[in-house]
């Protein structure tokens, strides 16, 4: 999402210095030209007030529904706890797949949505007082409970911002869903849904936007309350970025599967009904195989001269893009979508052994790899200093071949995908191998079974250096699939403030919670499970560790001297600086990672008392 950032600083710098990502759109046209006739001939009567947000971003509570400072109030912010009482809003843009997450909602999950395309219907409803009479939870109140929904719904979906924010009420406030697309693209389909145009006639386009009839900088307008006949101003564009980035959850038309999976899903806890499986992944498809070519070269002179003329819809296109990565870490979750991790978690970990259990032969290793965490050195020592037999596919695709020379299993535990097709092949209870390896700590759980129960260990290693060595390491190592050449740009503060930044991978391992906003119930989890479940090792004190696995699994080195001489050979070791402790970069990163770090100091407790623990059991 680097780009994003340099996007919004050159338009910041200079207006025709424009450059964004292509976005794709899907061209229902009829849906689509009900949009943007609501957009064109909308007649707004107000003007907006935005001298003061900047001192109140929740806004305050006014006299007249038309009032700023009531339009923003009525919208709960992304960034607050999800509330069953909280009415979703699908806000529809033209040519930007409104639609088609509005089928997904309806078709897919079976919501019932009331759908406005004319500003009188919401002026009547809102006199009827409609959200508070009729707005029922999707999950509390579901279509099946009723042999007549009636005038009862799930959601919100309109064009009309104003007015459509408007119906909501301080019982019943409003979450919006927004999807965005660059102006441009929006431009040249609007300028083909008129009579006599044809596609690649730039020149009819370009006339199109420079005339009068042009809608310019909609968005802007739309956010802001700007009236077509007045200009848009900087001030105008600060008060819509405002709203933009505390108000909405965020899609992007060019990114729908990670728009539905990955924000909408976890923010609002809907999933496919049982009789829809599949229905999700059907509709974006469709939408993207159905989406239009455009005519307009990215960056070229055409390009460039619609986004000027709409500079500030570009600036927040832009600002959305980098909201849109930061959401993917922060967006809060559905306490319906906790409840599912954490079942899942509660039975993945029932597949493993307590640590005090007893000791069964049944039982066989299982490592949770934790990247750039001496993984390879654990690897290398468990094959040739204990003679042991891994899981590890070094021959795609994933089979039950055994590589002796190699002392490894070919069997693929990377994914949650190849874990599934690792159970069908009942790994675990073929006995063909004597360590199971993964990063996945809950998925890579469930290969064990009652027959042969998992006993986990993993190495842990202080989150701020674990963060650094990863970030050098994907930019030199080509072999890997996660290389990525790109990082070469960045420096290390750049890569962590990066929006979209992968924070508190362990926490986010351990609790199933791998996308969205983490809390301190996460952290508590993730502590009650290593202490239950792991054997602790730490990096920066590895001949301790394997004294102690040693010690725990009953291994014992084929030659001597064998894990000491490893202990001090070079796997995958990248020459680089670290942070300075305590200065700005290293505490940005621990901030980042801060429920990681306090996972770390408990895990280093542990790993004394589970070693004092050992000891005492080696003498009695």
């Amino acid at each position: 999402f680097r780009p994003a950032q340099m996007m919004e600083h050159q338009l910041n710098q200079q207006e025709d210095g424009i450059a964004t990502a292509q976005y794709e759109y899907y061209d229902h046209q009829h849906h689509n030209r009900r949009l943007q006739l609501s957009m064109t001939e909308e007649k707004v009567t107000t003007t907006s007030n935005t001298n003061n947000y900047e001192n109140n971003n929740n806004a305050i509570i006014g006299e007249s529904t038309n009032n700023q400072g009531v339009i923003v109030n009525m919208l709960r912010r992304a960034r607050d706890k999800v509330d069953e009482k909280d009415v979703p809003f699908l806000l529809q843009v033209p040519y930007t797949n409104s639609d088609v997450i509005y089928n997904i909602m309806t078709e897919c999950y079976g919501l019932v949505g009331r759908e406005y395309w004319d500003v009188k219907d919401l002026q009547r409803d809102e006199k009827e007082n409609v959200v508070d009479s009729f707005y029922v939870s999707s999950h509390d109140r579901p279509k099946e409970m009723f042999h007549n929904f009636g005038k009862r719904f799930h959601f919100l979906s309109t064009p009309h911002y104003q007015e459509g924010t408007s119906l909501l009420t301080l019982k019943h406030k409003g979450r919006i869903i927004l999807m965005l697309r660059h102006p441009a693209y929006i431009a040249e389909r609007m300028y083909l849904s008129r009579p006599n145009t044809q596609k690649g006639d730039l020149k009819g386009l370009l006339q199109y936007v420079n005339g009068t009839d042009y809608y310019d900088n909609w968005m802007t307008r739309m956010l802001a309350n700007v009236p077509k006949e007045e200009k848009v101003t900087e001030e105008h564009f600060k008060y819509a970025r405002m709203v933009l980035e505390n108000k909405f959850i965020i899609g992007m038309t060019s990114d729908m599967a990670e728009t539905v999976k990955k924000r909408i899903n976890l923010h609002f806890g809907w999933k496919e009904l049982p009789s829809k499986q599949g229905c999700e992944l059907e509709y974006i498809k469709k939408g993207t195989m159905e989406l239009p070519t455009s005519a307009l070269e990215e960056g070229g002179r055409e390009w460039r001269f619609i986004a000027k003329k709409n500079l500030f819809d570009s600036k927040l296109m832009a600002r959305g893009m980098a909201v849109f990565g930061m959401q993917k870490m922060r967006i809060p979750v559905h306490p319906y979508t906790v409840r599912d991790d954490r079942k899942a978690v509660s039975e993945a970990f029932g597949h493993l052994r307590n640590v005090q259990d007893e000791i069964d032969s049944s039982d066989i290793p299982f490592f949770w790899h934790i990247p750039k965490a001496s993984g390879t050195t654990v690897k290398e020592v468990m094959s040739k200093c204990y003679n042991l037999i891994r899981t590890e596919m070094v021959d795609p695709p994933s089979s039950l071949d055994l590589f002796p020379e190699k002392k490894v299993l070919n069997v693929d535990l990377t994914t949650p995908e190849a874990i599934v097709v690792a159970r069908g092949y009942n790994v675990a209870d073929s006995k063909l191998a004597d360590v199971f390896i993964s990063q996945l700590a809950v998925e890579g759980s469930t290969v064990f079974t009652t027959y042969h129960m998992g006993r986990a260990f993993t190495i842990m290693r202080h989150p701020v250096i674990l963060a650094a060595s990863l970030f050098y390491y994907r930019r030199i190592a080509t072999w890997e699939p996660t290389y990525r050449p790109d990082f070469n740009d960045l420096t290390l503060q750049e890569y962590v403030e990066m929006p979209g930044y992968y924070d508190n991978w362990m926490v986010r391992m351990l609790t199933n919670a791998k996308l969205g906003g983490l809390n301190e119930g996460h952290l508590e989890i993730a502590k009650a499970v290593i202490k239950e479940k792991f054997i602790i090792g730490i990096s920066d004190h590895m001949d301790e560790t394997f004294r102690q696995l040693e010690s725990y699994f009953g291994w014992k080195e084929q030659e001597a001297g064998c894990v000491k001489s490893f202990l001090g050979a070079s796997f995958n070791k990248n020459k680089y600086e670290l942070p300075e402790r305590g200065g700005p970069v290293w505490n940005s990163i621990a901030e980042k990672n801060k429920f990681d770090m306090q996972l770390y100091y408990f895990a280093l407790e542990l790993f004394g008392e589970q070693g004092k623990k050992l000891r005492r059991t080696q003498v009695g």
